[in-house]
């Protein structure tokens, strides 16, 4: 793989946009199913921290350990 000399360095890896892609490929849903859950079990709206922590904390987490697999180790490009 080519970089070009004047791309951001940030950015300079496609695999770094494609494992964030995935990343929230797989977050998303968790943290939406997470939080519809939650507002069948606990009393509150959508917005009350109760229903929202729960449904933000496993996405996160999900989220960190997409990026970190497809980042490091044998799938590192």
């Amino acid at each position: 793989m080519t970089v070009r000399a004047d791309s951001h360095p940030r950015w300079r890896s496609r695999e770094t946009l494609v494992a964030v892609g995935y990343a929230l490929l797989f977050s998303v849903p968790v943290g939406v199913g997470v939080t519809v859950m939650m507002t069948r079990v606990a009393p509150g709206r959508l917005t009350d921290p109760l229903v929202v922590g729960p449904g933000l904390v496993p996405a996160v987490a999900v989220f960190a350990l997409v990026v970190a697999a497809a980042t490091t180790g044998e799938n590192a490009a």
